[in-house]
């Protein structure tokens, strides 16, 4: 492995690309810099008498220039604060009522980083044009009008981003939006860990029992995710397979064991772990101070439970809330069971098994999913009866014995967890979606069977 691939690895890893707010409205920022340098040019160029451009250009002196130019940046950088102060509302609207966690996914948005940046640039562009403007006694007036047109088109544009920004906002704090955009990031991710080539499922390989040499959390924090290729390679040069004990999503103190190395082949004589070998496993795991979903799709799961577990505490109470949190729940492992499964054997570049984690199956997602939402719906008829409608609806799509067995013990413990004194009327409608819950599992059984 070459040192430039893991200076490139290292890299990839821990620079929060998407995640932030300086990235995009710094490279637009950037882009307005640029733009001006092409504006002076051509103003220069006018000054100089080397081009001539069309009379409605110049509109005035060197003091109408400045004060089209001072109008114009002085209103931008109004608006700009009521942006960010927008932008800081919605941070404190989604720590609010979705969880902290979900803060990454309004920070990431597209949408609101465009228009920072959009705003910025425009003001930056502004702020030099005027300083660019000349009048000096006994000088010939330099007036860039090129440059102040063009700050004005941009302050146009800057009218269009707040319009959208506006659109945009109301749209991306509704519910159905975070959740909408929740459950197509799993489908993302889970075809991501699936990879292109669509393997079908690989034995594992045959290991030699000793020895097995342990690889240890190069540091305390969440295991975020594994970089496979270069895993497998790694493993290849060191001829090893390492089996991983803990998935992406755990939290790992540092040197606790994460993994095991098995010679690949019998007469090995190997007795430690190559040095090169080790400082390569922790140059290809990646551990931060939070959980990603690249490599984690039960994060995502778990996104969509805390909003429900929040719309339900005493001070909320929102079921309706929770019942489009159940749904979307539904809708997600309903994509999880649409791909195929995931291959958790990946090979080196000979085609032989190098890396082993472990395997993501339906019934740990589905487990993380119900049971904290059934543990706290335990006293809301609507919200149990659409726990046993999720169920019904998930049973024609389960693939084997195992998932009908996990969704038959979601409905048993949703029904016998249910302690509402209610009404005999909400009481029959209880035991008949759990009954029609247990029917579809029962016909999904038969089919598989």
């Amino acid at each position: 492995m070459s040192e430039s691939y893991k200076r490139s690895n290292f890299w990839r890893g821990r620079l929060p690309w998407r995640t932030n707010l300086i990235v995009i409205p710094g490279s637009i920022v950037l882009a307005s810099l640029l733009l001006f340098a092409l504006a002076q040019t051509l103003d220069v160029a006018e000054f100089r008498g080397t081009i001539h451009l069309p009379a409605w250009v110049n509109q005035g002196s060197a003091s109408d220039c400045r004060d089209l130019v001072s109008a114009t940046a002085g209103a931008i950088i109004t608006t700009l604060g009521l942006v960010l102060s927008i932008t800081v509302l919605i941070f404190s609207t989604a720590a609010t009522q979705f969880g902290q966690r979900l803060l990454r996914r309004y920070m990431r948005d597209r949408g609101t980083q465009t228009a920072i940046g959009i705003f910025s640039a425009t003001f930056v562009f502004a702020l030099l044009t005027l300083l660019s403007v000349t009048s000096r006694r006994g000088e010939l007036e330099y007036v860039p009008w090129v440059s102040a047109w063009t700050s004005l088109l941009m302050a146009l544009t800057c009218v269009a981003s707040l319009i959208y920004f506006m659109h945009h906002v109301a749209v991306l704090i509704q519910v159905n939006t975070v959740l909408a955009s929740i459950r197509q990031d799993i489908v993302r991710v889970l075809d991501t860990m699936r990879g292109s080539a669509k393997r079908p499922l690989s034995a594992a390989p045959s290991l030699q029992p000793a020895p097995n040499f342990s690889l240890t959390a190069p540091a305390s924090g969440y295991f975020q995710r594994m970089d496979h290729n270069y895993l497998t390679e790694a493993a290849r040069h060191a001829g090893v397979v390492i089996e991983f004990i803990v998935s992406p999503g755990h939290f790992c103190l540092k040197d606790s064991v994460v993994a095991l190395a098995r010679p690949s082949g019998p007469g090995s004589t190997l007795s430690s772990p190559p040095h090169a070998f080790l400082q390569s496993f922790h140059d290809g795991v990646f551990f931060g101070p939070r959980r990603t979903m690249r490599q984690d799709p039960k994060f995502a799961i778990l996104q969509i439970v805390e909003i429900g577990l929040r719309a339900m505490s005493p001070a909320v109470n929102d079921p309706f809330t929770m019942i489009t949190c159940i749904d979307t729940l539904a809708a997600s492992l309903k994509a999880f069971l649409d791909l195929p499964p995931i291959d958790p054997v990946h090979v080196d570049s000979t085609g032989q098994p190098r890396l082993i984690e472990p395997q993501l199956t339906f019934e740990r997602v589905a487990d993380a999913g119900f049971d904290p939402i059934r543990q706290v719906c335990r006293d809301s008829v609507a919200t149990t009866l659409r726990i046993f409608n999720a169920i019904s609806s998930l049973a024609p799509f389960l693939r084997s014995t195992t998932q009908v067995d996990a969704l038959a013990a979601q409905a048993d413990l949703t029904r016998e967890g249910f302690t509402a004194g209610i009404v005999s009327r909400d009481a029959l409608a209880i035991q008949s979606a759990y009954d029609s819950a247990k029917s579809a599992l029962a016909s999904a059984r038969q089919h598989l069977s």
